[in-house]
């Protein structure tokens, strides 16, 4: 299951000790969890090629918006499963992450031989500071790749330092679990549009999120890509197991237990003009 790869630090408990408890739980009661780890805690990503990956969690109390960069999503767990297993191959290419929180699909994109990584979040420093702690934290595994660089983004403001410098720059553009707020839609693809390679007839967005979201917001969200310049390629939805089957925009009444076992794969390109 996708969710055993993720292990949460805590003082008087060993790591083996919480996986095979949490694991207990999912068997026991059919839930998944969609989020790990809390505020200022860290928890640690087991990656079948690269061995273990340190995040620490934004501290949400000392952050200055309501943001959910405090917890490791599963959409960023499965989009690091993708680049490890080479459905989301990123060897050689420029890779971007919008609204990474704790960034573990740029750390994984670093180790799988990225020729850059550029890693963004919604500029409060708190937010900011616990990614190039996190980048620290992995000094050693990334002592052969390119170092990620940081910076602030406000989703559609396209004046600021990062937009400026790295306009249409990159053939890879990753959001993992971004599509919470519907009002941002716009202005999140403002952003993918403008970062990503236009040039480069092989540039894509990659953009993976858990339907405990809702499908409302998603079919929101790929209306207004279309709307606004990108085209779906592919989407799909998977459990933590791997199983798949065709996005819906309505699948009727859903048990919400049920739903949260599941995210939404989608790529998207530049559309042809």
């Amino acid at each position: 299951m996708l969710t055993n790869r993720v292990s949460e630090s805590t003082p008087d408990r060993d790591p083996d000790d919480i996986d095979f408890f949490e694991s207990s739980l999912t068997t026991i009661f059919g839930d998944v969890r969609n989020q790990h780890g809390d505020p200022g805690q860290s928890v640690t990503y087991t990656s079948p090629k690269y061995g273990g990956i340190k995040l620490g969690l934004a501290d949400v109390n000392k952050e200055e918006t309501r943001l959910f960069s405090h917890h490791l999503w599963n959409a960023g767990v499965e989009v690091a499963a993708m680049i490890e297993n080479g459905e989301l191959q990123v060897e050689g290419e420029t890779v971007l992450e919008l609204g990474a929180g704790a960034a573990l699909p740029s750390l994984i994109s670093a180790l799988a031989g990225a020729k850059s990584v550029v890693i963004t979040d919604y500029p409060a420093p708190e937010i900011l500071e616990n990614i190039k702690a996190n980048i620290n934290l992995n000094a050693s595994q990334l002592a052969s790749s390119s170092a990620p660089d940081v910076y602030g983004h406000t989703w559609g403001v396209l004046t600021e330092e990062v937009a400026q410098k790295y306009a249409h720059s990159f053939t890879r553009v990753i959001a993992a679990d971004t599509l919470w707020m519907m009002w941002e839609h716009e202005n999140l693809v403002k952003s993918m549009l403008h970062f990503l390679d236009d040039s480069n007839l092989a540039a894509r967005v990659v953009v993976v999120a858990g339907l405990h979201t809702g499908r409302q917001k998603m079919a929101n969200f790929w209306t207004v890509a279309v709307e606004n310049g990108l085209e779906i390629e592919n989407i799909k939805e998977r459990d933590v197991d791997g199983i798949e089957r065709e996005f819906l925009e309505d699948r009727g009444i859903e048990d919400i237990t049920e739903r949260k076992r599941w995210l939404t794969i989608g790529i998207l390109k530049k559309k042809a003009p």
